[in-house]
């Protein structure tokens, strides 16, 4: 590769280059034309403000200095400050990026700027963008790029995807190749060398780079067409589309609806879609030509969260997967016959409590495949298509977010978050071969029933910690920490006074510290090869409990936040759900997950001594928390509806709601003796609502209508406000790339 440019003739020569167009946040724009695609009507840039814009580009989510700005753009040019204010002013009134918080680029009081928003390379030719930190242009050898597998670099010229923190084509590649690496070096447990890969990937690229969100895409059979769902935040409805893969533009399938429309699926022989149709308190599933057309009513789903489907080989049903028992039971798999509306069970060797869904047929037709365990502890299954037993594939135990076979009958590509970031891995249902593909963040996969080709969503939704006052109604959220990053699970210390949360932020995700007086954030641990998954404070907040991937299970460590020193308190061979201290600060409690049935809570006294000792306090959780206050336990179990509370020293259980209220594994609080849980899931909505154990009453206490990624959220001591990190950007397209077997 050539690597001697130097900064100013390489930010020179990218204002010449042809084609080279840069999707940055919500607007295109073409570099050589000096233009602003998305808004035509504003006036075309300047070559200095385009100047200043690529610098920032290059350093995207860093700061860079006023003096490197004036230094790279007006390099040998006798001038003052203000060319470079003017510059930047410029760019905002073009971007219109005149609000506060800025959307783009963010203002370094008295030290520079720094580009805030996602970055895509969409077209230009095979030369790359400067390496982050300005000391070279890459230019890939052709013949090198093509054996450079799996890795982005393989991907078409015409379209890259980049993460917001740093623009650099090779930074980027080196980065997502590292990632995969951790993760599948994690995921063996071991610190051995990964085998040769035995997938490889090529011509990596965008499908579509509209401004909105594309979701769920799913390839027809011929790999000629992709259809998806299309979210308008003007109408805040998402409507079903198609086009074909190669470039050309998107027709209706439907004649669309004020609700949801979502997850298309082709028919074996193309000539049909189905898909689901959700409202707020509606679930209903349709068939429709595969040019669009009129529709035909299918049935009414149980559960828009979890209703995926699939169709029967001949192309007369559709497999799929519902609660038992009126919705109160497990996940059973089913085929619904189109033609005489009748549902039949498939039957298996099946383990009981197990909870199995999103059923999928091979290619052939010869083959099941399923996700066992309700996220976050999934992992994928195989069967033969006529029953039998099933065979474990995946051991991530971790969020599968889709998958799908290769036409070869014997890969599936998934989704999972094991690793730390949302990627993509191929696995071989005859021998469990297991490796990363380099493509991240990434969900949904969907491959053709011939052929190599793969489509996937191209993760672009951020995350980010807010507060929302619930008193006086209606008053704006604010927003925590501000960052490029996404943030989850945010808990508030005993004082209230500091938020501690995970946030992939630094590249990988890791635990912080927000301070809400002096309104910084800290990091506190890096370990990129660990994530972090969850957080608990100790009741003098001087330490945490955080659950922290390790391979294919999790441990549980405490951190003392004075020396940021870590010690492990679980053992080698426990897989650990989640966990909290206890009030006396001298014992915690631990959820050991020892299969997708069976998670069960200790009580550990003097952890990681010669006296530590452990008590079994539930055979059977879900979710549990501590309520110091009134030293009570409250928790949901796989065994009993509702809500349990017991005190902690004793054994005395008894049921806190109705049967009738519907918990989610998160998503519920216990705060000064009342329960705060989100209810009624939409798409994109949700009721927070609080419950009153000792009178029975309840009250609905505002209406979130909003994306809601993670179900984890706070209430102040107070109840005046809510603290929770809802998506507050929706920009994912469709990407595309092919996979193929190495020889």
């Amino acid at each position: 590769m050539n690597l001697h440019v130097s900064p100013q003739r390489a930010t020179d020569s990218l204002l010449t280059q042809s084609n080279l167009r840069l999707r940055i946040g919500e607007h295109v724009i073409d570099v050589g034309a000096l233009r602003i695609v998305t808004r035509p009507e504003s006036a075309r840039l300047t070559s200095k403000a385009m100047a200043v814009l690529i610098e920032l580009v290059r350093h995207a989510g860093a700061t860079v200095t006023r003096e490197q700005l004036l230094d790279r753009v007006w390099a040998g040019r006798v001038t003052t400050p203000d060319v470079l204010t003017q510059a930047i002013k410029e760019l905002r009134r073009a971007l219109a990026d005149d609000v506060k918080p800025a959307r783009y680029i963010e203002t370094i009081p008295k030290v520079g700027y720094r580009l805030i928003a996602s970055v895509l390379v969409l077209d230009g030719p095979g030369t790359g963008l400067l390496v982050d930190g300005g000391d070279a242009v890459l230019t890939p050898d052709p013949a090198e790029a093509a054996e450079a597998a799996p890795s982005p670099d393989t991907a078409s010229p015409r379209s890259r995807t980049v993460p917001a923190k740093t623009i650099a084509v090779a930074a980027v590649a080196v980065a997502l190749i590292a990632a995969a690496a951790l993760g599948y070096q994690a995921l063996r447990g071991r610190g051995e060398a990964a085998p040769a890969a035995r997938w490889r990937t090529s011509d990596l690229h965008a499908l579509t780079s509209d401004p909105g969100a594309e979701y769920r895409p799913h390839l027809s059979p011929d790999a000629t067409r992709v259809a998806f769902g299309v979210f308008s935040p003007h109408e805040y409805s998402e409507r079903l589309m198609m086009r074909s893969i190669e470039p050309s533009q998107r027709i209706a399938l439907t004649q669309g609806s004020d609700s949801v429309e979502a997850f298309p699926i082709w028919s074996p022989d193309g000539h049909r879609i189905a898909f689901s149709r959700i409202g707020p308190n509606s679930c209903e599933m349709f068939v429709v030509a595969g040019l669009g057309g009129a529709e035909q009513h299918v049935r009414r789903c149980q559960d828009s969260g979890s209703n995926y489907f699939d169709w029967t080989p001949d192309g007369r049903g559709l497999v799929s997967s519902e609660r038992a028992d009126g919705g109160k039971g497990d996940f059973e798999l089913f085929r619904f016959d189109l033609d005489s509306g009748q549902k039949q069970v498939l039957t298996y060797e099946r383990t009981a409590g197990a909870q199995d869904l999103d059923v999928r047929y091979s290619p052939d037709g010869r083959q099941l495949a399923f996700r066992r365990g309700l996220a976050p502890y999934s992992d994928l299954f195989v069967m033969p298509a006529d029953g039998g037993r099933p065979r474990q594939v995946t051991h991530v135990s971790a969020r599968i977010r889709g998958y799908a076979w290769a036409a070869d009958n014997r890969t599936l590509v998934y989704s999972s978050d094991h690793s730390g970031m949302q990627a993509l891995y191929a696995v071989d249902v005859e021998d469990g071969h297991d490796e990363p593909l380099g493509i991240a963040p990434a969900a949904y996969p969907d491959a053709a029933r011939s052929g190599d080709a793969v489509v996937y969503e191209i993760l672009r939704t951020r995350e980010r910690l807010k507060r929302l006052p619930l008193q006086p109604e209606g008053a704006s959220m604010q927003l925590l920490a501000p960052s490029t990053g996404n943030d989850y699970g945010a808990v508030l210390s005993p004082d209230g006074r500091q938020l501690a949360f995970a946030s992939d932020r630094s590249g990988q995700r890791q635990a912080w510290l927000y301070d809400f007086d002096s309104d910084t954030a800290t990091q506190l641990t890096d370990t990129p090869a660990r994530p972090i998954l969850s957080l608990s404070w100790s009741p003098a907040a001087d330490r945490l409990l955080a659950v922290q991937r390790n391979g294919a299970s999790r441990q549980l460590v405490e951190i003392e936040l004075a020396s940021r020193r870590q010690r492990v308190l679980s053992r080698a061979d426990e897989n650990v759900a989640f966990a909290a201290y206890a009030p006396d600060a001298q014992s915690h409690l631990m959820a050991v997950r020892l299969s997708d049935a069976d998670t069960r809570l200790y009580r550990v006294r003097q952890a990681g001594t010669a006296q530590e000792s452990r008590q079994l306090v539930l055979p059977s959780v879900i979710a549990a928390q501590i309520d110091p206050a009134t030293h009570s336990l409250y928790y949901t179990s796989g065994v009993e509806p509702g809500l349990h509370r017991r005190a902690l020293d004793g054994d005395a259980d008894e049921r806190v709601t109705p049967d009738t209220l519907d918990f989610p594994r998160s998503g519920w609080r216990v705060v000064g003796g009342r329960i705060w849980y989100l209810a009624d899931l939409g798409v994109r909505s949700a009721n927070l609502r609080e419950f009153d154990p000792a009178t029975g009453s309840g009250r609905l206490v505002t209406r979130l209508d909003m994306l809601l990624q993670s179900l984890d959220f706070e209430v102040t001591k107070s109840g005046d406000a809510l603290i929770f990190a809802p998506v507050d950007a929706e920009d994912t397209d469709v990407g595309f790339f092919r996979l193929s077997r190495t020889p």
